[in-house]
């Protein structure tokens, strides 16, 4: 598992080895990081766990619910609801409840509707807004209220939360928490741990470090299910399992409003054959526009970045070749597929965006779908060509 090191503060020929917090003190504690956190939720990296729960707006803290009081809340235009839970992780036994904690507070989420939602976090926040709207217009001023309010209500039902365990110190091995997870029995939303080390500086500054615990059998996310019973269930999803998260359900929703369900459902087992045949999983670009990226098992190579519209862009496939020596090959690809749907290679542009388009147009996912036998081949044999390459020069 990756460990922080210590930072070094360089100015001109001036060395300051920083001092590693230990968030048990009276001053620097669960409470003070959970303030700091509620004023600054962006020190959170959600836009890497979860894309669509980007942009997080701070609700209340201490929210009352059934099974407790719930550290954090958060929200954003969209009604993706992320619930944090603070802990100082010295012993196993801490994180287990944790863990059990934080499933106790989406079970009883899930069974809130907005209005009860809206009321319990008005009432925790202590604010002078009158509604939730009211608080998420100060930050998305164009944002439509019923819209807002219709999503907020389908991701309460639907369980569709992010959970974040945020500490200091994580040293189980998260193989075990794996386990004790698997003892549930079916939920509906991403589980991720963050840890967040803090450093004191001079003249009474203070460095926080967030990173999400990563590691090939860890839980980078763990997709959950809640049944409208209540009833919860856990899988793991480790750097190269396929997994439907909710970033990927939003974009797949977003890109059947666009276009339709039929090409939908095309895409979805175009890429359950990639991943059966080459370990192609997608990845979930970052941003307010969601992207579905075709990307190699080691998340280096770009096949095709699907966007909510349907156009079908290139991100790098050229540039990633290139860094290894084999700048010809990412070229060949494009090439070959501009063929197999009539289009033409554009390099018009900058190298990481030299892209397929017809007529300078981007092609919708569909006209790739259609040569989906030859697409599918094309990209099997440019994963043989990098490996052969790499074989011969490494």
């Amino acid at each position: 598992m990756k460990q922080h090191t210590t930072p070094l503060i360089v100015e001109g020929q001036r060395i300051e080895r920083v001092e590693r917090i230990n968030l048990s003190s009276t001053e620097y504690n669960e409470s003070w990081l959970q303030g700091i956190v509620a004023q600054n939720a962006s020190v959170l990296p959600i836009d890497e766990i979860e894309p669509a729960f980007s942009n997080q707006v701070s609700l209340c803290t201490e929210l009352p619910t059934e099974s407790g009081y719930c550290d954090h809340i958060l929200i954003n235009e969209d009604g993706y609801i992320t619930i944090v839970e603070y802990k100082l992780w010295r012993n196993p036994e801490a994180r287990r409840q944790a863990l059990s904690q934080i499933i106790d507070y989406a079970k009883d989420l899930s069974k809130w509707s907005f209005a009860k939602f809206e009321k319990n976090c008005l009432r925790a926040r202590k604010g002078k807004e009158q509604s939730l709207y009211e608080i998420l217009q100060q930050f998305y001023p164009e944002i439509d209220e019923q819209m807002f309010i219709d999503k907020t209500q389908r991701n309460l039902s639907q369980a569709g939360f992010l959970l974040l365990l945020v500490g200091d110190g994580i040293r189980e091995n998260v193989e075990e928490l794996a386990s004790f997870l698997h003892q549930y029995g079916n939920l509906n939303f991403t589980l991720s741990m963050v840890e967040i080390a803090v450093y004191k500086l001079s003249n009474g500054r203070v460095l926080l470090t967030p990173r999400i615990l990563a590691k090939t059998t860890e839980i980078v996310r763990s997709i959950i299910r809640i049944d409208r019973n209540g009833n919860v269930s856990t899988e793991p999803v480790t750097t190269v399992e396929k997994a439907s998260s909710n970033s990927e359900r939003e974009f797949m929703d977003r890109l059947s409003t666009n276009l339709n369900r039929v090409i939908v459902d095309s895409l979805k087992s175009f890429t359950d054959e990639l991943y059966e045949q080459y370990g192609i999983a997608p990845r979930m670009g970052r941003g307010k526009k969601l992207s579905f990226n075709l990307k190699s098992a080691d998340d280096r190579y770009n096949f095709a970045s699907v966007q909510e519209t349907g156009e079908v862009w290139f991100y790098g496939i050229v540039s990633k070749t290139d860094e290894i020596g084999a700048r010809d090959i990412g070229i060949s690809y494009l090439k070959q597929l501009a063929e197999i749907v009539d289009a033409e290679f554009d390099d018009s542009y900058a190298e990481w965006n030299w892209c397929v388009r017809r007529n300078r147009n981007y092609l919708s996912i569909d006209e790739f779908l259609k040569q989906r036998d030859e697409w599918k081949e094309l990209i099997g044999d440019t994963l043989k060509w990098i490996a052969e390459h790499e074989e011969r020069t490494f």
